[in-house]
């Protein structure tokens, strides 16, 4: 069996990336996790998994085990405001890569984000200078790539807006948050912002992340994203789709946004302020497809039916 060292497996992606490489049967898969009641699942019911409980803030104790690893998959990332997040997404993680074994590590599948990057797929300095905790450590975390010693087997995945979730699966921070937050579509049907963004559902982003694990490829980084959406346009689906009549739509321009927020006297912090002047998060996107795969959720609709399916359930 290959061997494989997974971070991240008790969230939403990485049950659904764990879950994939069971159904696969040939994989020796090693887990870092808190504790076993994270899971959604029982680990006790596949021989072919090992748990190793601990943090990333320790992962040095780990490092006779990473040392045996051939791939890892790292989706581990601390959310936090506060240099804790750099000390775990750029200390640790590059901690971690360097304590596999040259000639035993085969690639490793890193987890980044794509509000770091801008036109061309390019990282941006923003991200670095205004951002908060989480972005600016990611965006320091991959730029560090660069002078990895293992740099040629690192391959940098970039979700988009992460749908997913279920009664097995933890809920994504966006699928959570559509169905309690529907009473605010009657107001915001009237409404809408010129931006354009990519999603993408977990199931889909576990099959891209492990395809490229083993995959044939000089290509060092991937965004995963289905084909980008304007704002109006997802108003317009959100709309259509539960059943709220858009009546009509009005652009509501940055300067407006900031208008409001003076007068209500809201402090828009400076990275916030960068996206509303800067809302084309729009990419060069892989999804399953691409790889000769099959998409599962290929459009909003798919993922909203996947939300209201488990929230009647």
């Amino acid at each position: 069996m290959k061997k494989v060292f997974i971070t991240g497996s008790s969230g939403c992606v990485g049950h659904y990336v764990t879950e994939q490489l069971l159904q696969d049967g040939g994989w020796e898969i090693h887990l870092l996790l808190r504790a076993n009641s994270v899971l959604k699942w029982d680990p006790a019911q596949y021989p072919n998994v090992i748990i190793h409980i601990g943090n990333m803030d320790a992962i040095e104790l780990l490092e006779p085990v990473i040392r045996e690893m051939e791939y890892i998959i790292h989706i581990f990332t601390d959310w936090s405001n506060s240099d804790y997040a750099t000390l775990l997404n750029v200390t640790k993680t590059h901690a971690l890569f360097s304590m596999a074994t040259a000639d035993k590590l085969q690639r490793i599948v890193y987890f980044s984000t794509a509000s770091i990057l801008g036109p061309g797929n390019r990282p941006i300095p923003e991200a670095g200078q205004y951002g908060p905790g989480y972005v600016r450590s990611k965006y320091f975390g991959f730029l560090k790539l660069a002078d990895h010693p293992f740099k040629d087997k690192i391959i940098t995945v970039f979700p988009t807006l992460v749908f997913g979730g279920d009664h097995t699966h933890p809920f994504s921070h966006i699928s959570a948050g559509i169905v309690p937050n529907l009473r605010y579509l009657k107001i915001l049907r009237f409404f809408y912002l010129d931006a354009r963004f990519h999603f993408l559902h977990s199931h889909d982003i576990a099959q891209c992340a492990i395809h490229l694990l083993t995959a044939k490829t000089s290509e060092r980084q991937f965004v995963l994203g289905n084909p980008v959406m304007s704002g109006k346009d997802v108003i317009r689906r959100l709309c259509i789709f539960f059943k709220v009549r858009p009546y009509f739509r009005v652009k509501v321009p940055a300067a407006m946004v900031f208008f409001l927020a003076k007068l209500f006297r809201i402090t828009i912090a400076p990275w916030e302020t960068y996206c509303i002047e800067h809302p084309y998060f729009e990419y060069t996107v892989v999804t399953p497809d691409s790889f000769g795969l099959s998409t599962r959720f290929p459009t909003l609709e798919s993922a909203l039916q996947d939300i209201v399916k488990e929230s009647l359930s």
